[in-house]
């Protein structure tokens, strides 16, 4: 295969509280996927994050930092943020930008988490293998947020600003709840989800189901992984004393 279509990227589109990353480090557990090492996020997948001053974020969130990375900020061992998030923080990140990660990790897969638009991502990062935590149930999803989320800042430059914050400012502004504030950006994600998913993605609807090693068998064969049962076990362990799910 041709440098430039390297397709060793698994993105995974997932809304706040679906447990996105706790199923990134659940496929970083196979033999064939480059995992986040940097202190933060632990040496393994199996290890806790544990970024100084983020204690509110779940043990099993990750950033795109590699071992010898700067603890924050841009740097040459951190995969940079993409499309809206990267708008957001005054980055510009370019699709070769993802090519070149592609042919730096390569033979080796690597995890992209990420809570934007599938056909977006879809574009932005053509080739790549996607994965799509499609919930059906929204109230749940909620409940689910509430308890993660709802904690968590938006932007490392003002850490007192939550998503919590956000969703207030946002009801207040439109004159509604902000249950209905937080329902309402779920759906139209949910919807642009359903509406670009394809044939060829993987659709998990409850994150909960990979914890089923046979479940999760099988979708690492779709993505051509190579699955070690005592790593797998090692990180379910993980999430088991951690998930919010």
């Amino acid at each position: 295969m041709e440098e430039n279509n390297l397709n060793n990227c698994i993105t995974i589109n997932f809304p706040e509280g679906s447990g996105g990353h706790m199923l990134g480090r659940m496929l970083a557990s196979c033999d064939n996927v480059a995992w986040y090492d940097h202190d933060q996020n632990g040496e393994h997948p199996w290890l806790p994050y544990n970024a100084p001053n983020d204690e509110m974020f779940s043990r099993l969130h990750f950033n795109k930092r590699f071992a010898g990375a700067a603890g924050m900020g841009e740097d040459p061992l951190r995969i940079p943020p993409v499309l809206s998030l990267a708008e957001s923080r005054g980055i510009t990140t370019t699709t070769d930008d993802i090519n070149n990660w592609k042919k730096y990790l390569h033979p080796h897969n690597f995890i992209y988490t990420l809570h934007e638009p599938l056909d977006k991502t879809k574009e932005f990062f053509k080739p790549a293998k996607h994965i799509v935590i499609c919930p059906d149930d929204i109230n749940l999803l909620i409940k689910r947020w509430m308890n993660s989320s709802y904690y968590y800042y938006r932007d490392p430059k003002n850490k007192s600003y939550l998503s919590s914050h956000y969703y207030k400012d946002k009801a207040s502004e439109l004159g509604i709840s902000f249950q209905e504030a937080l329902r309402n950006d779920f759906e139209v994600l949910l919807d642009n989800f359903k509406n670009n998913i394809t044939e060829d993605d993987i659709v998990i609807n409850d994150t909960l189901d990979i914890l089923d090693f046979d479940k999760f068998t099988s979708i690492c064969n779709r993505l051509d992984l190579h699955v070690n049962q005592a790593h797998f076990e090692k990180v379910k362990k993980l999430f088991i004393d951690n998930s919010h799910l």
